[in-house]
């Protein structure tokens, strides 16, 4: 509110959309989203930070923070020291993009509507992809893929026709979506196991991951947030319904 000549004002600038910072695991250099109580936007207490070898020329630090809400501690790795003089996280560093492993691994990225299996999968495929393990990436990746054509139940004898099957299931879903996954190369409708196959590189994983992320969001979390907007209007409608009807009644009386 400002104030000019005496009469009050508002600023109606609209505000900065920050709901970008809900996806990731570090807020602010004192201030992230835990794993453990799945609180947003809460503080935490840098607990310990240690140096080890990873290699004999890299050094990796050990980071533990507890939460403030519920004070249990996470761990979380870096290649970089990024603490100040204090030993706490320097302002303006981008914690994400620093941090390449962290137990346990952030909730937010996934909506918990999403089943549990499919969000562990991914989670864990991310979490290989960040290290560069490629070979567990892509593994974690296939059976992510395999597991939905499972929840979905997907017809068909094999990988494409199953994929297919989805698109055909779900046409309010983009179709391009299911068309980058119909174009996996080496996969099967097996579960994965010790085959021969390529790994894939850290760019076609990214496409993967964040293709199969859309569609989960598509399958289980926006048509959810559509019903519960819905049931909301119709609560409102409701209840203006049941005031005009009180409204004629007291006039009629």
């Amino acid at each position: 509110m400002l104030v000019s000549g005496g009469i009050r004002c508002f600023d109606l600038t609209p505000m900065a959309d920050e709901s970008h910072l809900d996806a990731k695991n570090f807020v602010a250099n004192d201030v992230y989203n835990c794993a453990f109580c799945k609180r947003r936007r809460v503080t935490f207490t840098q607990a310990g930070h240690f140096q080890f070898e990873w290699t004999r020329d890299k050094p990796c630090h050990i980071w533990l923070l507890r939460c403030n809400s519920c004070q249990m501690t996470s761990l979380h790795l870096s290649f970089n020291d990024i603490s100040n003089s204090e030993w706490k996280f320097q302002k303006g560093i981008d914690l994400d993009a620093n941090i390449f492993y962290s137990v346990p691994t952030s909730v937010f990225v996934l909506d918990s509507r999403i089943p549990n299996i499919l969000r562990d999968l991914i989670g864990e495929a991310e979490g290989c992809l960040k290290m560069n393990f490629l070979t567990g990436a892509s593994a974690c990746t296939r059976k992510a893929i395999y597991e939905l054509t499972l929840h979905e139940k997907a017809e068909g004898d094999n990988y494409d026709e199953q994929i297919k099957s989805l698109k055909s299931k779900h046409p309010e879903i983009p179709s391009e979506l299911f068309d980058v996954l119909a174009h996996i190369k080496d996969m099967t409708s097996d579960k994965v196991h010790e085959q021969s196959w390529d790994k894939w590189d850290s760019k076609h994983l990214t496409l993967f991951i964040q293709t199969l992320k859309t569609i989960l969001q598509e399958l289980y979390v926006i048509p959810k947030e559509r019903d519960q907007r819905t049931q909301e209007i119709r609560g409102l409608l409701q209840g203006v319904r049941e005031k005009q009807k009180k409204s004629e009644t007291d006039s009629s009386a």
